[in-house]
């Protein structure tokens, strides 16, 4: 079956002196990998470069059941990137969303077409914005957890301000370990999954948040076992 859909690259392996096996979560089938043969020549049709990690394609292929490698029938960019492999902030926040989607999205298996919107809308909003707020992937990660229907329940009040990542909720006891958000933590976790307004914390609540959704994910997906880049984001989000 011949298939035309959207993708997103997700990571890229050299294999053998010039080809290229790419991952990519596409709009239609979910993650698929894809053989790109001469992928370093000068004459391909299908050059390297247009697979940098995150950009988002067009492809056309032929979709074989069973298939491991599949390969590309035709390939052409949607959107090149402007400012997000230049600017030193944005370039951060990629390889973050890269290392991140490339291991919530190894195995992705069956048509996920709302989270593909969402992340081809939030990459071009980040490479059209011109100031990037310090919390925006943030934002995106847990905006991400609601979508892939990891949803903690929304039961923060006076008497139930600290979330457990372990439960899932939030509760009135807190324990000091990284398993519990402190209040501050929590309340800001709350403003986000309400989509309310919210002046954004400081460094060390941001951070206390980030490494909790992290663990928080962990629950659900045995791909990930630690987010190397979180330790770039803290010395580019210095404040």
């Amino acid at each position: 079956m011949i298939v035309n859909t959207q993708g997103i690259v997700l990571q890229t392996v050299k294999y053998s002196d010039n080809s290229l096996i790419v991952k990519i979560f596409t709009r239609k089938c979910g993650t698929i990998s894809f053989i790109i043969k001469h992928a370093f020549s000068k004459k391909t049709k299908q050059p390297a470069t247009l697979f940098a990690p995150l950009t988002i394609l067009n492809l056309i292929f032929n979709e074989t059941s069973g298939e491991k490698l599949i390969f590309l029938k035709e390939v052409s960019i949607v959107h090149p990137f402007h400012s997000i492999f230049i600017d030193i902030k944005k370039s951060t926040l990629s390889l973050f969303y890269q290392e991140l989607l490339s291991k919530l999205l190894y195995s992705a298996n069956a048509p996920e077409e709302n989270l593909f919107d969402y992340i081809k809308e939030h990459l071009l909003m980040l490479d059209a914005t011109l100031e990037v707020a310090p919390d925006v992937h943030i934002v995106f990660l847990i905006q991400l957890i609601q979508y892939l229907g990891y949803m903690p329940e929304l039961n923060f009040s006076i008497d139930t301000p600290y979330f457990s990542i372990e439960s899932s909720n939030f509760g009135s006891c807190f324990i000091e370990t990284s398993h519990f958000l402190s209040k501050e933590a929590s309340f800001y976790l709350y403003n986000i999954l309400k989509n309310h307004h919210y002046i954004t914390p400081n460094k060390k609540t941001r951070m206390e948040l980030l490494n909790g959704m992290i663990l928080y994910l962990m629950k659900y997906n045995k791909q990930i076992k630690e987010i190397k880049s979180v330790e770039i984001l803290s010395e580019i989000f210095r404040v």
